[in-house]
């Protein structure tokens, strides 16, 4: 973790997570081979997400879901994770931990901060908890999770330091 800035009522920390993409037809025997690798159950409606203190489940479309993990893995484990899934003809999963970047956005005042960022509607009403979305942040097609208390953000790795700078740049002095 690498603390980004800090000011009134805005944390931003960019985080070292990794995304395993798994894609399948979201029926019984996917459901079963999911739950039978993590313990959970994936989220069964489209930008729903689930969370522990181990990963986030989130169910970005109808036939694809994001697995991310927030403590650590050792990489041997990821990769035995992903042959085991793909061990079944019906499902593949993928290593996207290395093409993306991560950010945790935290505090009382988060929305007010990402709102100049993006034109995405970050109201409880528009934007539960526990739920994500695919949007523009800084004019970069991002992937935001809203986990109650906090966002995370995710995004391509090839975007980072201009991601990095926009977010730099919306802190109010």
């Amino acid at each position: 973790m690498t603390q980004l800035l800090s000011s009134e009522g805005i944390d931003v920390s960019q985080k070292n997570f990794q995304q395993i993409i798994i894609r399948g037809d979201g029926k019984d025997q996917f459901n079963q081979k999911i739950n039978q690798e993590i313990s959970t159950f994936p989220p069964s409606k489209n930008l729903e997400v689930t969370t522990n203190h181990k990963f986030i489940l989130a169910k970005n479309s109808f036939d694809q879901w994001s697995l991310i993990y927030l403590v650590e893995q050792d990489y041997k484990e990821i990769l035995k994770f992903i042959s085991k899934i793909n061990s079944n003809d019906e499902i593949l999963a993928s290593d996207y931990s290395y093409g993306q970047v991560y950010f945790e956005i935290s505090g009382e005042n988060k929305n007010e901060f990402l709102n100049q960022l993006t034109h995405f509607d970050l109201r409880l009403k528009k934007f539960p908890a526990f739920t994500m979305a695919q949007t523009l942040i800084a004019k970069i097609d991002c992937t935001i999770y809203n986990l109650k208390d906090k966002y995370i953000v995710t995004c391509n790795k090839s975007y980072e330091d201009y991601f990095k700078e926009r977010l730099k740049d919306s802190i109010k002095v």
